[in-house]
């Protein structure tokens, strides 16, 4: 990252002064509907920019999976020991420097700095990104909020790598590859995905509720979370095909590639409405014989491998999992179902789109072979699970056989 001359930004990203923000951090995040403390919304610096890719591409997950995670503050060391694992992980800078300067100039001249974030390009990308909202002014709102409350873990470029990231657990989000976990439609999200996210946090990690921040904000920083991942995304793909491909993967120049990728984001992302997955649960009385039918139905699927196959990965109901590498090269656990608190939440709507749609960047497949009638089946047994009384007694003694 570029030397920042603001004193006071310096403070946040300077390293060794990290043992003195973890007890804030830690404050805040206990804090319900906080979303990041109540200072002074600024701009950054003018003379402040984002900072080209420097850390290594995960191109292919190993198979030969570690039991235990890699210590905290480690990971770009865990990254790259990808490559002894079996996977596939690439360094940014060998590619060739007149290929890598072209790349930086186009994105620092349709992205901006910080100070000042636009989506550039040419007049269709342009009009794309305006009708998605990411206007200069839009922008420069969500940036000032972005800096304030979201930097101290995501960092300024949306990296994932801020101050405090390295001892988080899971990682703070990188949203530089346009993938996002939680989506109602498998594959971007929609505004309203992340509005939801933004509102409720996410139960058992370290991302805040930030409930308590207006509207307007919330938006705005949708719509710079949206700016850094398609500055990211566009910046990855290159990069990508420059390492894996050469310069004789790319179509035409670096600039006409990297132009090319952008478009094709912003289409993605306009798209997202589109895809989104809405369905109503069907009317089933709480301890009816039908909703015990149902439990039980959802539980075969859940242990049948030619169902939903769940316990292939959610092991023993999901207490037992093993790690798996997830797109980012961090090591994930399966979700243990039988706790309580659920990161997407536990709405019936939330579940069946979770199922349906999969949870692609964490590796968990939509099972494309589920009827709608058999996806609530399972959503029905996901919510009863953690509570032992809540299950018919012949699903009961499978999952908890010592009755606790």
């Amino acid at each position: 990252m570029q030397k920042e001359k603001c004193k006071k930004v310096d403070r946040v990203h300077n390293p060794r002064r990290l043992p003195f923000c973890i007890f804030p951090l830690a404050f805040c995040i206990l804090l319900p509907g906080c979303g990041g403390c109540n200072r002074e919304t600024e701009s950054y610096p003018p003379t402040f920019s984002y900072s080209p890719r420097t850390d290594w591409l995960v191109i292919e997950p190993p198979k030969d999976i570690p039991a235990e995670r890699d210590p905290n503050g480690e990971l770009e060391e865990a990254i790259r020991r990808i490559n002894a694992r079996g996977g596939k992980v690439l360094d940014p800078a060998t590619v060739p420097q007149q290929m890598r300067d072209e790349l930086d100039a186009f994105v620092r001249d349709t992205f901006g700095s910080p100070a000042e974030p636009t989506v550039g390009g040419d007049e269709e990308s342009k009009a794309l990104a305006a009708s998605l909202g990411l206007s200069d002014e839009n922008l420069a709102a969500g940036s000032k909020l972005f800096r304030a409350r979201c930097q101290e873990c995501h960092g300024p470029n949306g990296d994932g790598r801020g101050p405090n990231a390295p001892w988080l657990m899971p990682h703070p989000r990188d949203f530089r590859q346009g993938a996002f976990k939680f989506t109602s439609t498998g594959r971007k999200p929609t505004r309203a995905d992340l509005f939801r996210t933004l509102t409720y946090g996410l139960p058992t990690t370290q991302m805040p509720s930030f409930g308590m921040r207006t509207e307007e904000n919330r938006n705005q920083l949708i719509d710079y979370v949206m700016f850094l991942s398609l500055r990211g995304r566009t910046e990855f793909e290159v990069l990508r095909t420059l390492l894996v491909r050469g310069e004789d993967g790319l179509d035409g120049t670096v600039a006409a590639e990297a132009s090319a990728v952008l478009k094709r984001e912003l289409r993605a992302w306009k798209q997202a409405d589109a895809e989104a997955v809405n369905a109503s649960p069907p009317e089933v009385a709480d301890g009816s014989p039908e909703l015990s039918d149902s439990i039980r139905r959802g539980h075969t699927l859940f242990v049948d491998a030619k169902g939903a196959a769940c316990a292939t990965c959610h092991v023993n109901y999901g207490r037992d999992s093993k790690l798996q590498y997830d797109v980012w090269g961090t090591l994930v656990r399966p979700a243990n179902l039988t706790e309580i608190k659920r990161k997407a939440g536990n709405s019936p709507i939330e579940l069946y789109r979770r199922i349906h749609c999969g949870i692609n960047p964490a590796n968990m497949p939509a099972p494309t072979s589920l009827s709608q009638a058999q996806t609530w089946d399972l959503v029905d047994f996901l919510r009863a699970l953690p509570y032992p009384d809540r299950l018919p007694e012949d699903v009961r003694g499978r999952v908890y056989p010592d009755g606790k």
